[in-house]
Parts: structure tokens; sequence; C-alpha cells
């Protein structure tokens, strides 16, 4: 039997619990141009990402959080415990979302999730030191068009993006160059409200992840993860 894992450290606690804050920053709702993004940098403005996050996890933690700090490690091993983890995440959130896709990174494990047609939806991310699963930090929280609530299908402003995929491949091209990462760019993937890139250095080596803003083709560098160690699945 799987043991019992810690759903959140605290820092990511305070964030969720936080997210009313974020939606009155941003009147209820992120427009268009969002926040202003480049260089893996956060500049102004979160908008409502994350509203309402704190009451999807409520039921979640059992005894395993004392006011936001940790009790009990379940640190995780495999690419098997981590998506053991995330999918029992994903089933107390009651989400139709599917794990699409697993990463690994240094000290985390990243799930892709997509709807049931397969449309790339929201990123999870599972803690290998501490077993903590939550939702990941970046576009996937501050930009999502459809998933603003938690992982509940919830729009906050148009899913029409700006930028075509062939827009936003070159947006990430020149990004790449004009920075001499030597990155060869994967395909794109449609988020709703951004394009998300894999990146590769040749040779079984990653690069670092790149976002392109949908709507205004700014772009996250997501330096939070650090560099891919390998796909599992």
């Amino acid at each position: 039997m799987m043991r019992t894992r810690v759903f959140m450290i605290g820092m990511v606690l305070a964030l969720f619990l936080t997210g009313s804050v974020f939606a009155q920053m941003g009147g209820g709702s992120m427009g268009p141009g969002g926040g202003h993004m480049g260089g893996g940098l956060m500049g102004g403005g979160m908008g409502s990402g994350m509203a309402g996050a704190g009451a999807m996890m409520s039921g979640m933690m059992g005894n395993t959080m004392d006011f936001g700090y940790l009790d009990l490690l379940n640190p995780i091993k495999t690419p098997d415990e981590a998506w053991a983890a995330i999918q029992t995440f994903i089933e107390a959130s009651k989400s139709s979302l599917q794990i699409s896709a697993l990463w690994e990174y240094g000290t985390v494990y990243e799930a892709e999730l997509s709807d049931t047609k397969g449309a790339k939806a929201f990123d999870i991310i599972a803690d290998k030191f501490t077993g903590a699963v939550a939702p990941e930090m970046g576009m996937s929280m501050m930009l999502n068009a459809s998933y603003g609530k938690g992982i509940y299908k919830t729009p906050y402003f148009g899913k029409t993006l700006t930028l075509t995929q062939e827009q936003a491949s070159a947006v990430a091209q020149t990004f790449v160059d004009k920075n001499e990462l030597g990155y060869i760019l994967g395909s794109p993937e449609t988020y709703p409200g951004y394009y998300k890139f894999h990146t590769s250095l040749g040779g079984g080596k990653y690069g670092m992840d790149i976002m392109v803003n949908g709507y205004n083709a700014e772009i996250w560098m997501n330096t939070i993860l650090g560099l891919p160690v390998a796909k599992h699945y």
C-alpha cells in the first residue's frame, strides 16, 4: 500500500492560502497582457492565478501538517512513486485531468496534465525529499486561462491566444539565439494562455524549459525547476 504523502510544503501552502489576495491584486482576473515575465524573473502583478486553491487543499492534508509546517517526510525515490503520489493528488481534487508526461528534475518530478481530449492543461510537481505534491509555480499558476482555480476548469480571461505556434516558436528561437544558449527547441506545447518548449543541448542533455506568453510574446524561463534530468513517460 502506498504510504500517505505530504501534499504541501509550508511556502507553497502560504502562497495558496493567499490566492484571494492575488485575485484582488489582479482585480479578480489576469488580463491578456499578464504580468511582466522575462529571463526567469517575475515582474509586476501576478493576477488571480490560484484564487481559491487553499479551499481545494483544505481536505487533503490530514494530520501531516501543523500550522503550515511539515511533520512527516515521505521521500519519493522512483518515477513510479512520483506518478502514484501525483495521481493521488488528482483524485483527491476530484479532477478529470490525466497525467500525459512525467519529467524528472534535480529535486522534483513534474507531471504534465491533459484533459480528456488530450489538450495540455496544467503542471504538477512532486518534491523528491518531502513527498509534497502541489501545482507548479510559474506560468502554470500565473498565466493559465482555463485552470486558474486550483486544477478545476474556471476560465478567467479569453482563451484565444494572440500568437500562433509558429510565432511562439520564432519568439523562443530569437530568445535562445540572442542569449547564445545553444538550445534546440522541442515542438511547442499549447497550454491555456501560453506555449511551453522543452529544449535540448544534444548528446542526451536537456536545456532549461522555456515558456512564451500566448498574448504578448513575453518569455518565462523555468529556472525554478532547474535542468531536466530525464523524461520517464
